[in-house]
């Protein structure tokens, strides 16, 4: 069982300070925090942690794709990835496979249980969305995400 985290808060999750009200950076920390200790959580009650998450939906996204080629897209440590690999294998949530096209690689593959787990906690992510953008319309919290994504490197 993944255990509940516990993110030490500045101003114990309330408004800051005013004078603080116009650090735009500091702003995005104090966001990011609220976010990653309601996902961290919610996918806890799932058994997951957030890069299990980020690996099963790299898996889903290409099927088959080479446990070397998963280390260069997400940055993980070779060491790492085999040990959270491990952990998904033995959850029964993904599988390495033998690569079609060369021996020395594994192709990694969601199981059924995988695909469900992983539909699960897309549910929770979804959940969580009020209670830390609860304060945008739908309209706002979408041109949030576009401005986030362009300001992460995506071109739209």
């Amino acid at each position: 069982m993944v255990r509940k985290v516990r993110v030490t808060m500045l101003f114990g999750g309330a408004t800051p300070p005013e004078p603080m009200g116009h650090l735009t950076g500091f702003l995005l920390n104090v966001v990011a925090a609220r976010s990653r200790e309601a996902f961290a959580n919610g996918l806890a009650d799932l058994g997951l942690r957030p890069p299990q998450f980020a690996l099963l939906t790299m898996i889903e996204a290409s099927p088959g794709l080479a446990q070397q080629d998963l280390v260069a897209a997400t940055g993980i440590d070779p060491s790492s990835m085999v040990a959270m690999l491990d952990a998904l294998e033995h959850a029964g949530l993904a599988e390495r496979r033998p690569h079609p096209e060369d021996r020395r690689k594994r192709a990694l593959h969601l199981t059924e249980a995988g695909a469900a787990r992983l539909a699960e906690a897309r549910e929770v992510v979804a959940a969580i969305r009020p209670s830390v953008f609860g304060a945008l319309d739908d309209t706002e919290f979408a041109e949030l995400h576009r401005l986030v994504r362009k300001l992460t490197g995506y071109a739209d």
